[in-house]
């Protein structure tokens, strides 16, 4: 009877389970690092928009008191007035509080990255793990099937063996030397002993169990 190897079947199976595992672990991380590089992109790109745009103000802020006929200082000097002081100072703590806000959107934008990748590496993990333990059921019930199988046919093998073994024994009149073994019984036994009626008898209980 022709059999296969089931352990090796299903270390494949295994070992392609795995192999997707570590395929999606490898992408969820990828992702994640393009994500990262992403937003740190982003958060460069809005510090400076954020510092031309204080840079912008100041110095328009600059126009409008010289036309006024008033001096705040040039940007990189103290003003000269207690209005163009508190207007920078306000100016700067405007600009210290857009940094600071950009500042925690970065974290929060790379925290979240973070947590996705993190979530999808563990459903990744939860598939890998009910996937394994699908294969170990299935693996399980494959060797049982195969086991029965087995034992039918060598079941059904020896039972055709003593069936042919009991009818030459009837044909011959005696047991064949080479139907010994298969009967249990010595050859030359005659048909007409009891010992024939007794192996008759179990053939019949053997088919029974059929």
């Amino acid at each position: 009877m022709a059999t296969f190897n089931i352990d090796e079947l299903y270390r494949a199976a295994e070992n392609s389970r795995l192999n997707a595992l570590q395929t999606a672990q490898q992408e969820s991380l990828n992702r994640m690092q393009w994500n990262l590089k992403d937003i740190a992109a982003s958060y460069r790109t809005s510090v400076t928009q954020a510092q031309n745009a204080a840079r912008i103000s100041a110095l328009g802020q600059e126009e409008k008191l010289a036309a006024a006929g008033l001096s705040g200082g040039s940007i990189y000097t103290s003003p000269t007035t207690g209005y163009t002081e508190t207007s920078r100072v306000a100016a700067d703590n405007a600009l210290r509080s857009n940094l600071n806000n950009l500042s925690v959107q970065k974290l929060k934008a790379e925290q979240e990255a973070r947590n996705n990748s993190a979530s999808e590496m563990a459903q990744a993990t939860q598939t890998y793990n009910n996937g394994m333990a699908e294969i170990k059921l299935q693996q399980a019930q494959s060797k049982i099937d195969q086991y029965n199988a087995d034992r039918q046919y060598t079941y059904t093998v020896q039972k055709t063996a003593y069936e042919q073994a009991m009818a030459r024994w009837e044909t011959y009149g005696v047991v064949l030397p080479a139907d010994a073994a298969i009967l249990g019984v010595k050859a030359g036994t005659r048909t007409a002993s009891s010992t024939y009626n007794n192996a008759k008898l179990a053939l019949e209980r053997w088919k029974a169990t059929l």
